[in-house]
């Protein structure tokens, strides 16, 4: 499937599930809410796969290999 990215913060509830396959959530979404239009989410249909703000970017472990952090960097300069 084709992965899909938008400058935008995700809901709460995608965000959260991606940061429990991959990392520390509470103080990374308070970051990404103070970063506003500078956020990046990428999806695979409706799932959240990556997400990223201010150069920090988080994928999904399943989905480390298809570029999705090289590719989020290029269409946001942080």
């Amino acid at each position: 499937m084709k992965i899909a990215f938008e400058i935008k913060v995700p809901e709460a509830e995608a965000f959260f599930g991606l940061m429990n396959e991959a990392a520390d959530a509470n103080a990374r979404y308070e970051a990404l809410l103070s970063a506003g239009p500078n956020v990046i989410a990428a999806y695979d249909g409706e799932k959240l796969v990556g997400v990223g703000a201010g150069g920090d970017v988080t994928v999904h472990p399943a989905y480390l290999r298809r570029d999705i952090e090289h590719n989020m960097k290029k269409l946001v300069r942080w």
